[in-house]
């Protein structure tokens, strides 16, 4: 019996030299069932849904009129489906679950995806001392302090000639972030490592400390041993005026 619908088709896609592979490409559907199609073998499809589905695909990757082709060749076609092959249920069903499954899946790697950024957001931009931490490897041991004189406050009181300077001296036994205050100017910021030690001198010193268990502090040579007993990150303001208040804590 001579296909007509199928010699129809193959006659439209080699009148513009386009080969069931270029139609697959562009579809997406197996040459499997493009050349069922030419072959008119109707059974290889689930449904006649899907027939009249890749019939259109087909016909619209070829170029051609799909209207006029329908209006030629429909009861053909329904006379060829006459069988009727609707899908069972069951395979229906288990169409629609893998369809779920896709979706499924997309979504579970969008979240996934996300969820990596804003771990990568976190490490870039996340708290400071986290990146502090990360970094402290490439830490220095020597630190180098600004020369005293050259922070000296402006006016006369701020350095009134009768007061003895300050001399900050912090030891570390562990690993522990600490900014240095002389005034208002900010001397150092830093990790500093065990083993590390510094030594601030100034009128007025403001030292912010991380973890005070770590560090050892003496003011002008007199151990400050209250400092280690603090559980918590502390910050401390020395001057002429508190320094023995400190040192009797």
């Amino acid at each position: 019996m001579e296909k007509v619908l199928g010699n129809a088709l193959r006659k439209e896609r080699e009148a513009r030299g386009v080969s069931l592979a270029d139609i697959a490409r562009e579809t997406r559907i197996g040459t499997r069932f493009l050349q069922a199609l030419e072959e008119e073998d109707f059974a290889a499809f689930p449904g006649n849904f899907y027939v009249h589905y890749y019939l259109k695909s087909y016909l619209h990757a070829c170029g051609a009129d799909e209207t006029a082709f329908f209006n030629t060749y429909q009861p053909y076609l329904t006379s060829a489906l006459k069988d009727g092959l609707e899908i069972p249920p069951d395979r229906y069903m288990h169409k629609m679950s893998y369809l779920k499954f896709r979706k499924s899946q997309k979504i579970l790697m969008a979240i996934v995806l996300l969820a990596l950024l804003a771990l990568l957001a976190f490490l870039l931009f996340g708290p400071p001392r986290l990146l502090r931490r990360l970094t402290a490897a490439g830490a220095q041991h020597a630190v180098a302090i600004p020369p005293f004189s050259a922070h000296l406050f402006r006016t006369g009181a701020d350095h009134c000639l009768d007061k003895a300077p300050l001399v900050a001296t912090l030891a570390f036994d562990s690993s522990c972030w600490v900014r240095l205050l002389r005034g208002s100017d900010k001397i150092v910021e830093k990790v500093f490592q065990k083993g590390d030690t510094v030594s601030l001198p100034g009128y007025q010193l403001t030292l912010i400390i991380e973890k005070p268990q770590a560090v050892r502090l003496s003011l002008n040579g007199r151990d400050v041993p209250s400092l280690r007993r603090e559980p918590e990150a502390v910050k401390l303001v020395v001057d002429p005026g508190n320094l023995q208040e400190i040192l009797q804590r």
